[in-house]
């Protein structure tokens, strides 16, 4: 398992990525992508490692969104999330030791449709998991 980006839930893709840019310097990795299932949009940055690492930013699309309600709060950071080689042996491990799994693994439209799943940890964590293969 390895970090594989940070999320962050902002009001506004564009306003969020020239900060980035103007503050840290750090550019965005490629256009936005809508994902329906979550009715998110999202960019990735790099975040000075290249691809190995980014920030995700998440701009809710409506109401219906997962993030939406926290967005409301003031957004910021949402999640990590990890590449694992097999998304099934990761959700069963993280069960064991006392996760909560929210929902069966789908296609994530932001990490090309590979299976990703989303893990609440019993230390109050929210966590997406991405099945990777390495490269």
């Amino acid at each position: 398992m390895k970090l594989h980006h940070i999320g962050r839930v902002v009001k506004d893709l564009a306003v969020a990525q020239k900060y980035y840019e103007e503050i840290f310097g750090l550019k965005a990795l490629s256009e936005p992508v809508i994902d329906p299932l979550q009715s998110v949009e999202v960019v990735f940055i790099e975040a000075g490692l290249g691809k190995d690492v980014t920030i995700e930013l998440i701009r809710p699309l409506d109401e219906k969104s997962p993030v939406h309600k926290f967005l409301e709060k003031g957004g910021g950071f949402h999640h990590l999330c990890f590449a694992v080689d097999d998304i099934q042996k990761t959700i069963a491990e993280f069960k064991n030791k006392g996760s909560l799994i929210l929902g069966k693994p789908v296609p994530g439209k932001g990490h090309g449709d590979k299976m990703t799943a989303w893990v609440f940890t019993p230390s109050k964590e929210l966590i997406e998991l991405v099945e990777h293969e390495d490269d």
